[in-house]
């Protein structure tokens, strides 16, 4: 999808709702969110925060093509408003009215069709679960796995990092995915210095987990499709692996 079809897609699955519930529930449903999840405010609202910055990005898009900004309206002013975190606890009957115009959904095709070479493939749905199985997978096992409270402190911040990015995914595609593995990527090499030494003196069942843990990172990369967009920060991966072995050289696609 290109960024504006991402926002059309968000806007076919919000309109489309016909249960009255709160924002919050009406927008879990929207982002495919565990509603019963006790975080799931938290995640609604980052959620939220990743929306109203596509519908920005996707006006500098625009904007960079010469399109006027008001050719956007109605429909990117009132998602924008819509997606506001103040309307959490007002009733989705209460909301609909002020994005269900037609007019509203044209402005989100006509500009898809204006930025159609900027489509790029999103993650799939069979990636998306197989990530998440392993990654719950992995969680448990490090929570009984025998390891120094500095390599679990450090994994479990850059397993943080990737569920993050892969619930933004669905709001603005390989970005977030990009953005989480070069964080990721830094940290190794910031960190190396603490983590090489916990990594070399593991035991067999915690190298398993760093094994694991290279594994899911790569998949990471692999399943956003942004190893391409990462050649050059790869070859600066490749040149510092042998100062942070084993475990940076496991997450090099």
């Amino acid at each position: 999808m290109n960024p504006a079809e991402r926002l059309l897609s968000i806007y076919d699955k919000l309109i489309s709702q016909q249960k009255d519930q709160s924002m919050t529930q009406t927008w879990a449903v929207v982002f495919d969110l565990d509603k019963d999840d006790p975080n799931i405010e938290d995640k609604v609202v980052s959620c939220l925060v990743a929306l109203r910055e596509q519908i920005n990005f996707s006006r500098l898009k625009l904007t960079e093509i010469d399109v006027p900004i008001d050719l956007t309206s109605p429909g990117f002013d009132n998602l924008k408003n819509v997606a506001s975190t103040s309307n959490l606890n007002s009733s989705w009957n209460g909301i609909r009215g002020n994005i269900q115009l037609p007019e509203c959904r044209h402005a989100f095709t006509w500009s898809s069709w204006v930025l159609r070479d900027l489509s790029e493939n999103d993650i799939s749905t069979e990636d998306l679960i197989e990530l998440i199985n392993e990654i719950s997978d992995l969680e448990k096992i490090i929570m009984v796995t025998q390891m120094s409270s500095t390599l679990r402190n450090f994994i479990l911040q850059q397993i943080a990092s990737i569920k993050e990015a892969l619930v933004l995914a669905t709001v603005q595609g390989s970005r977030p995915i990009r953005e989480s593995y070069e964080k990721i990527a830094g940290a190794f090499i910031i960190y190396k210095d603490v983590i090489e030494p916990e990594a070399k003196q593991a035991n067999g069942k915690t190298k398993e987990v760093i094994k694991k843990f290279g594994n899911i990172v790569k998949k990471f990369a692999e399943a956003g499709e942004v190893t391409e967009n990462l050649k050059s920060l790869g070859i600066n991966l490749t040149q510092a692996a042998a100062y942070v072995t084993p475990l940076l050289t496991s997450m090099i696609p």
